[in-house]
């Protein structure tokens, strides 16, 4: 059985993760006037365990797999999980991606935003993230589908484009994609 560890080093690993998708996918599902794809996933686990000296939590998913995760000093609250207790995960994602204005300078932002419980309250957390993106058409392969993109730090990607994708066969070279990688994850425990 593994542990897992709740730090902020996830919380780090969000943006960095969104920007690699973003423009993984970006390129896929250009429309002219753009596409937003989202799915969110709801999962509950049952406390069967709690270590409080090591500050482990041995969750039971809706699947039976049994899971420990390790709860940091971050987690407020941690001593009023209970054996017993419902675990709720909430994660949400969204891709949104359109064209940009041809010639337009690449750009990248990011915000993100964390919160936790109250002092006295059950165990909660939530973290959201965004990730705006541009890359630039560098180079079109009309008979593999296939674009080059250059990235705002400079790095250039390839990227093949599904054949739904309609605006590929509008794109020129110098043309700007813009994404927005959108995710957030939240957990709360509730009393048995």
């Amino acid at each position: 059985m593994k542990t897992r560890k709740l730090t902020s080093q996830l919380v780090g690993n969000l943006a960095t993760a969104a920007l690699a998708m973003a423009i993984a996918g970006g390129a896929q599902a250009a429309q002219p006037k753009g596409v937003e794809l989202s799915d969110s996933v709801v999962l509950t686990a049952e406390v069967v365990g709690v270590d409080k000296a090591d500050r482990i939590v041995t969750l039971i998913g809706p699947r039976g797999n049994v899971v420990d995760v390790e709860a940091g000093d971050e987690v407020r609250n941690f001593d009023q999980i209970t054996v017993g207790d419902k675990v709720t995960v909430t994660f949400y994602e969204s891709v949104a991606v359109y064209l940009g204005i041809p010639g337009t300078q690449p750009e990248e932002d990011a915000a993100l935003v964390v919160g936790r419980a109250a002092e006295g309250d059950k165990p909660a957390a939530m973290v959201a993230g965004a990730v705006d993106v541009s890359a630039t058409v560098k180079g079109i392969d009309k008979n593999k589908r296939e674009l080059t993109l250059e990235l705002p730090d400079g790095n250039v990607v390839k990227s093949e484009v599904d054949p739904a994708a309609s605006a590929f066969d509008s794109l020129e070279v110098g043309d700007s994609i813009h994404a927005r990688l959108t995710r957030a994850f939240a957990i709360s425990v509730e009393a048995r």
